[in-house]
């Protein structure tokens, strides 16, 4: 698309629900799992997703499609069984049964608030950009708080972070490229962030 999703207005949920559910997302984060699983097969990977125009319901499909073991946290989850899977995610794994748990854990951007995951992941997949149409500082600020869960005091590994971004068949540019460098422009990224110092 070469608007942006602001230009588009009301019409722009439809052209993102689109983006969201593509057959190159799914591909590319299928990809990007196979590729630090090959170098690190015991790591855990967080995988984050925005909940506006599907980008959730496409990541969780996207996962049983590859048929990789995984966690997520539904609506229909307990407040002890979120707080049990998000558990298995903090520690290292040190038993054989801890061991065999799911390496991946799918979590909304909501979801992320106030958790502590620097223990035992170093891999983050953005797999679509967060953007609710309202906002660009709290879009972005939404985007560092989930980083932030793993990217913070007591981290004893370099952090990766990958992001999906989508573009058109002959690389242009997507709607994934304006949200992002509208959530990563230098001044939105200060008035997010300006609470975490």
């Amino acid at each position: 698309y070469s608007v942006s999703p602001d230009q588009l207005g009301e019409k722009a949920s439809n052209a993102l629900a689109v983006t969201t559910s593509s057959t190159a997302r799914h591909h590319a984060l299928h990809n990007i799992i196979d590729s630090i699983q090959d170098t690190e097969p015991d790591t855990k990977i967080i995988v984050f997703s925005n909940t506006f125009f599907g980008g959730y319901k496409s990541a969780l499909a996207a996962l049983a499609k590859s048929k990789k073991e995984f966690c997520h946290i539904s609506e229909s989850n307990s407040v002890i069984e979120q707080n049990e899977i998000i558990s298995w995610f903090r520690h290292i794994d040190v038993t054989d049964e801890e061991k065999l748990r799911p390496r991946i854990l799918l979590l909304s951007f909501e979801q992320a608030a106030g958790h502590n995951l620097q223990e035992a992941c170093h891999h983050v997949i953005m797999f679509d950009p967060m953007y609710s149409g309202a906002d660009a500082v709290a879009d972005a600020s939404v985007e560092e708080q989930a980083v932030g869960r793993v990217m913070r005091q007591g981290q004893k590994n370099d952090v990766t972070v990958t992001r999906i971004i989508l573009k058109g068949p002959k690389g242009e540019r997507c709607f994934d490229d304006w949200i992002v460098e509208r959530n990563l422009d230098d001044d939105v990224l200060r008035a997010a962030t300006s609470n975490f110092d």
